[in-house]
């Protein structure tokens, strides 16, 4: 194995993709034998740098961003033509040699209707014209489950046989550590009472549905976190706390103690945080859309996204399977065997 990581991820704030990135190469590098060389190409603005024992880490050129992608990672791969650029966050270089590339999901080319703004709508069509030149030029294309390998081939049929399926996972969750003080700073919710959500205001999260459902049950209680969740006031019910951005220490909390965690979303490419809620401990009640059968397994409650006439109680009282049924398929050393391969 002889490659270059695109390091880019490790200037971005934490998402899902850049979860991913992180986890998968941290794993990758405990894979590594001393056969392999692989490295790692980051931009001065990087943070959070792992001490990696096999991978080489190497600052190249002076600008940041996007910006440092296109153009002084695309130059420094040129100019080592002996190497395979991987790229784990959707977006490669558009001057480079036939890489690796993960695409994660297709959903700017499958819901056009979530992109309303014009930023949005620009993102989108950067991301599709991006996905036409990927799935035609590079050597391997990763994505996170079966439904996404899927779509991606339907889709960009030039990508058919050459998608591999290299999943998220959930270990991380084991570093989590649970504010203590939870309740005295969310003294609204009382334990194991509420039904909890991480959302944001993307449309495919369906936020919707929670405020839908909570209007259906006065007597329950739910609380929303997220950042960038907002909506009309007067379209939020009184039994739904709005509590915006909360730390990891906190999400754990509220997690762990949470009646269940909703997950009602239309589209996922994998579904991690369902994942990760099963993980420390919670009951799911997830949508029963695209990918989130095939990684939860039958260890979370189903719900039809688009149904908001829904009993909770009742839905909880079905019989599910225990959750390390679905944990016990993923495992970020799994992930990252899978990945060697492909080199």
């Amino acid at each position: 194995m002889r490659a270059t990581i695109n390091g880019l991820y490790l200037s971005m704030d934490m998402q899902g993709i850049v979860r991913y990135a992180r986890e998968l190469v941290n794993a990758l590098d405990g894979a590594l034998d001393e056969t392999d060389e692989v490295e790692i190409a980051i931009a001065k603005d990087a943070h959070d740098v792992p001490d990696f024992e096999r991978i080489r880490v190497r600052q190249i050129g002076c600008l940041t961003g996007k910006a440092w992608e296109q153009v002084d990672l695309a130059a420094y791969m040129l100019v080592h033509p002996d190497r395979v650029l991987l790229n784990l966050c959707n977006v490669a270089p558009l001057l480079s040699r036939p890489g690796v590339t993960a695409i994660h999901d297709i959903m700017y080319r499958t819901c056009p209707e979530s992109y309303t703004t014009l930023r949005s709508r620009v993102s989108r069509a950067w991301h599709c014209a991006l996905y036409e030149l990927l799935t035609w030029r590079e050597a391997q294309i990763l994505t996170v489950s079966e439904y996404s390998r899927k779509e991606i081939c339907r889709w960009y049929p030039r990508a058919d046989g050459k998608v591999c399926v290299v999943p998220n996972a959930w270990q991380h969750v084991r570093r989590y550590t649970e504010a203590p003080d939870w309740e005295q700073r969310y003294p609204q919710l009382e334990s194991g009472t509420y039904y909890f959500s991480l959302a944001t205001r993307a449309r495919h999260k369906n936020g919707q549905w929670v405020r839908e459902v909570a209007k259906r049950n006065p007597d329950l209680s739910f609380a929303i976190a997220g950042g960038s969740y907002d909506v009309d006031e007067a379209d939020v019910p009184s039994n739904v706390h709005l509590l915006g951005f909360v730390s990891d220490e906190d999400a754990c909390a509220l997690i762990r103690h949470c009646r269940a965690f909703l997950y009602p979303s239309l589209y996922e490419g994998f579904g991690l945080p369902p994942l990760e809620a099963l993980a420390l401990g919670a009951q799911v009640i997830s949508s029963d859309a695209t990918s989130l059968p095939e990684v939860l397994g039958s260890s979370v409650h189903y719900i039809d996204p688009y149904n908001y006439d829904v009993d909770l109680e009742a839905v909880m009282k079905r019989e599910v399977s225990p959750a390390h049924e679905a944990l016990d398929r993923f495992s970020w050393e799994g992930s990252a065997r899978k990945l060697t391969r492909q080199f």
